[in-house]
């Protein structure tokens, strides 16, 4: 399951970086703004009870629940899915999916203890494509020109209703 999330996220963000080095979009999609960034992590905190209920009683249907970390350095940042195993008295032990570039220490299947505050969003998805959850997705996915979104849906298989619904 590790490899196979690793590989989409790799391949999605190959997929950008190609689409953004070719000619300019005949349908340029403005950048999300700070403002709709902030809604999306404050969605995300405040529904988080959902991601615990989630890990202490996981339905069959899940095939992934994940939490996006926000990982400092020196001067930068880095948002980075982890696989989060428990919660307890305000943080999550996750397992780390990906390595992180700025910091040394923080590799794959490594177990680390993350405090809420440092949670940037969450999301489950289901064996139907289904995405529950995932605002910081749902969000840069409405910022995608229609060509984007079609490859994003194909690569994550996530559904476009769930994409879309306002939960």
């Amino acid at each position: 399951m590790y490899g196979s999330l690793q590989l989409k996220i790799l391949l999605f963000v190959s997929i950008l970086l190609v689409a953004s080095c070719g000619p300019s979009s005949p349908t340029p999609v403005a950048p999300a703004t700070e403002e709709e960034f902030t809604a999306a992590v404050e969605k995300a905190h405040s529904t988080m009870s959902v991601v615990r209920q989630a890990l202490l009683a996981p339905e069959p249907s899940f095939v992934f629940i994940g939490l996006k970390i926000r990982v400092y350095g020196d001067v930068e940042f880095e948002d980075i899915w982890t696989e989060p195993l428990d919660y307890f008295n305000g943080a999550f032990t996750t397992q780390m999916v990906e390595g992180v570039a700025l910091t040394q220490g923080f590799h794959p299947d490594q177990v680390v203890r993350i405090p809420v505050e440092d949670v940037i969003d969450w999301m489950i998805v289901e064996d139907d494509g289904n995405l529950i959850g995932g605002y910081t997705i749902r969000l840069a996915y409405q910022h995608m020109t229609p060509e984007e979104q079609e490859e994003f849906i194909r690569i994550t298989g996530y559904t476009v209703e769930s994409l879309l619904k306002k939960d």
